[in-house]
């Protein structure tokens, strides 16, 4: 009899445990997605392009792409379209033939370049964590 009881116990205390995970499951993309809406940048501005924003872009990311490549020659090894100081842009990093890595952006509304940087990571900051220190390419002529 006292096999039976603790049995029934033991499967009460499964049953519950398995309700909590499966309950916690359901909810958990949920909480992830609040806490991705709340991300902010640097420079307190949210990264993310709403869908009404991505109706304001008149240029391709193809387009994007070959102008940041007219600008600095190399290879794409990351692309994003982002808001940057409450401007839609492309960010496109490009690692040239020096293995240097610069940060293209280019205006997703005029097809512009709004910037140009040499990423640089060997640099720590107080906390001991890599923080990318960013110099700026001088304009072709």
């Amino acid at each position: 009899m006292k096999i039976k009881a603790l049995l029934a116990i033991l499967f009460s205390v499964m049953l519950v445990c398995s309700l909590a995970i499966i309950s916690n499951a359901q909810t958990s993309p949920d909480k992830e997605q609040k806490i991705n809406n709340q991300e902010k940048d640097d420079d307190g501005e949210d990264d993310e392009v709403s869908p009404e924003e991505r109706k304001q872009v008149k240029i391709s990311a193809k387009q994007a792409r070959k102008t940041a490549l007219e600008r600095v020659s190399g290879t794409i090894i990351e692309e994003e379209l982002e808001k940057e100081n409450g401007r839609i842009v492309y960010s496109i990093e490009i690692l040239d033939k020096d293995k240097k890595v610069f940060d293209v952006e280019v205006d997703a509304e005029t097809g512009a370049i709004v910037n140009v940087e040499e990423e640089n990571e060997d640099d720590e900051d107080d906390d001991g964590e890599k923080q990318k220190e960013t110099k700026k390419k001088p304009p072709q002529i």
